[in-house]
């Protein structure tokens, strides 16, 4: 009986030996493939070698470490190929994931919501098939777990979902309860999950109105992330700027809602952050307050005292990051004088005319264009402000150099056209008549001959200063504006004045030299003279008399 005993235990061992290196196997293939996943080169030699199919047994496996190491090399290889994620939607995997979901422990939980959002991040197409999957509940239920790793991963994948341009997907998002979730996880002590949090709702929050009107409803969601505006991490800085920036941009009163005095404080300690883009966000922010009304506009000028800190913004950015910061300025003095005036006294206009002459792309001068364009379309004081720091010249050159029928021809020549038509005086018009096209040409001369009209004082130095002959020498067809124009500015000379500065009027005087006859000299012989006795004449018998023949 001992000797069956110990047969059969032998056996048992031998066999369970077998199980246990089976198992260590397991362990060791899907960790090896999670380890190969990381590296983008190896993804293409993976899905040829056919490791979906080897994959998606152990992500079923009875030993836990298994199902998570697959569904960690699963979310690493669809993260890194669409068309992989594709393979895992087709081989119906995400259904078996997030059937595991409500089962399983959190680190397979962990492992499954990476790959929701490895493979939803890629595409409408593929998000969609997340919802479709019935991902959504799920994710939202993992919002509520107690370890925070878990929700921050459900997080990222909500984020995937509602990214992308359609919003009818942010939308099944909130419907599924999200918004408020996540609102909860932004107050959540651990950085890593309010930052994943905020991102999300920016994401939900930037498609519509009532998607951002849902985020700002949510009871103290936007107090918290004002205050994330003076977290320590740079990047919970950066998204909370961002997020509050997507709920302010739909309409007057998401922008009411976001604005407050506490948030242009803090949101002016972000523009002189460290990091460049929380700067970026932070002004971008500003700017989707202030486009929406006057009263916005005067809240970050006047409230906020913002204006000086974006102006210096715009000194120091490089390139393209200045664009928001630009706009900002061209919203806020496009409303009315005073904030015009305001944004002068900061020197914002200085600002835009050096990035019109620095080496940006064109949208970026396009916006500077605008900008000074809103600036001096109010008065004649905006004008000669621009002017004097030589706005028109910077403008003309940019109009220029643009590509025809492009954006920043278009925004160079309304701005110009706006300067102009506010400029009273001759003086900074008058380089434009040396350098400026047609096109800009007659929009200048129709301005001068308000002013002269206007102010007769103004006409002389007009024609000493060489003005006036400038004008007769420009030829353009009969009918034009700007012929027009110049016959409107002749008619308030003398015409001998104009005929004298006329391109003709040497050539006609040389012409008459040419032309002109001397009189002629008669000599007369042969008279009898005359006494008189009070007169003394010559004592020679010839006097030559010179008469006009």
């Amino acid at each position: 009986t001992w000797d069956i005993q110990f047969e059969q235990g032998k056996m048992s061992r031998a066999v369970l030996s077998s199980f246990e290196e089976y198992q260590k196997e397991r362990v060791k293939f899907v960790q090896t493939i999670a380890e190969l996943a990381r590296k983008k080169e190896n993804i293409e030699a993976l899905q040829a070698a056919g490791v979906m199919g080897l994959l998606r047994p152990l992500l079923l496996d009875n030993v836990s470490s298994i199902q998570q190491s697959a569904a960690l090399a699963l979310s690493r290889l669809a993260s890194y190929s669409p068309e992989f994620a594709e393979a895992i939607v087709a081989n119906q995997i995400l259904p078996q994931l997030i059937n595991s979901l409500a089962k399983q422990n959190r680190f397979y939980k962990k492992a499954a919501t990476f790959v929701l959002k490895a493979v939803a991040k890629h595409s409408e197409h593929l998000a969609q098939c997340v919802i479709d999957a019935g991902a959504l509940d799920a994710l939202v239920a993992c919002l509520e777990e107690f370890d925070p790793s878990v929700k921050e991963g459900a997080a990222y994948a909500l984020s995937c979902v509602a990214k992308h341009t359609n919003p009818k997907l942010a939308e099944e998002v909130a419907k599924a309860g999200a918004v408020e979730q996540l609102s909860l996880c932004i107050q959540d002590p651990e950085t890593s999950l309010k930052k994943v949090a905020t991102m999300a709702l920016s994401e939900i929050g930037k498609h519509n109105a009532e998607l951002a009107d849902r985020i700002a409803n949510n009871a103290g969601t936007l107090r918290v992330l004002t205050g994330c505006l003076a977290d320590r991490d740079w990047e919970l800085r950066q998204y909370a700027c961002m997020c509050l920036a997507n709920i302010a941009k739909h309409n007057e009163d998401l922008a009411q809602k976001v604005a407050n005095s506490d948030l242009f404080t803090r949101l002016i300690n972000c523009i002189k952050d460290e990091k460049e883009k929380v700067q970026k966000q932070a002004v971008l922010c500003i700017k989707e307050i202030a486009v929406h009304s006057l009263d916005l506009a005067k809240m970050v000028c006047d409230i906020g005292g913002v204006t000086p800190y974006i102006v210096e913004y715009i000194n120091r950015a490089p390139g393209v990051a200045k664009l928001h910061a630009i706009m900002t300025l061209g919203y806020v003095a496009g409303f009315d004088h005073d904030l015009a005036k305001s944004v002068v006294q900061c020197k914002g206009h200085i600002a835009l005319v050096s990035a019109l002459s620095q080496k940006v792309e064109d949208h970026v001068k396009a916006a500077a264009a605008w900008s000074l364009g809103q600036i001096g379309r109010h008065s004649s004081e905006l004008a000669k402000e621009l002017a004097e720091q030589k706005a028109l010249n910077e403008l003309l050159i940019v109009f220029a150099a643009a590509e025809e029928k492009g954006d920043l021809k278009n925004k160079a020549k309304k701005a110009l056209k706006s300067i102009i038509q506010q400029c009273q005086e001759i003086e900074p018009l008058r380089p434009l008549l040396q350098t400026a096209p047609e096109t800009v040409l007659k929009h200048v001369v129709a301005q001068m001959a308000k002013v002269l009209k206007a102010n007769p004082t103004a006409r002389r130095p007009f024609a000493e200063k060489g003005s006036l002959k400038k004008l007769q020498d420009i030829h353009v067809a009969p009918e034009s504006k700007l012929q027009s124009s110049i016959n409107e500015i002749n008619d308030l000379f003398p015409p001998e004045v104009t005929q004298h500065y006329s391109s003709d009027y040497m050539n006609n005087l040389m012409k008459k030299i040419e032309e002109y006859k001397p009189p002629e000299q008669i000599t007369l012989t042969g008279l009898t003279p005359v006494s008189y006795p009070h007169l003394t004449l010559p004592t020679n018998d010839q006097v030559q008399i010179s008469v006009v023949a």
